[in-house]
């Protein structure tokens, strides 16, 4: 997965909309039933070969909504599957973990800011500096 929503989502759509790869669920469908949208960790590849940058992030008018997640790879698998945050998918009855097919992510984001809260979009004035 490499990102995820916080608390701070207002369910406004707009990332939903967006995803390239129809990784994100709004709060109706969120498996962990929370009432915020989702970002499928199984699914999604941080648009990846699609766009310079990920797209849910680039639309959400919330800044700080959209964080970076630990990248959805084997040497993370446990991070995905003993995590109460994370619901995965199955397909023919088979977990879709990590270990189970990884996912592409941005090498260029360092594991020191995934995970932690880092955010993919900042605000603009942020960006400036």
């Amino acid at each position: 997965m490499s990102v995820i929503i916080s608390e701070e989502c207002i369910n406004c759509d707009a990332c939903r909309t967006v995803c390239p790869v129809h990784a994100i669920v709004d709060d109706m469908e969120n498996p962990t039933g929370e009432s915020r949208y989702y970002v499928k960790p199984e699914k999604c590849v941080e648009c990846v070969d699609i766009f310079d940058v990920p797209q849910c992030a680039a639309i959400c008018p919330s800044i700080g909504t959209i964080t970076w997640d630990f990248a959805f790879t084997k040497e993370n698998n446990e991070h995905f599957t003993s995590n109460e945050v994370y619901k995965l998918g199955e397909r023919r009855g088979k977990l879709l973990t990590p270990a189970y097919r990884e996912k592409k992510y941005r090498a260029d984001i360092p594991a020191s800011m995934r995970g932690v809260g880092e955010l993919v979009e900042v605000a603009p004035e942020e960006a400036a500096s």
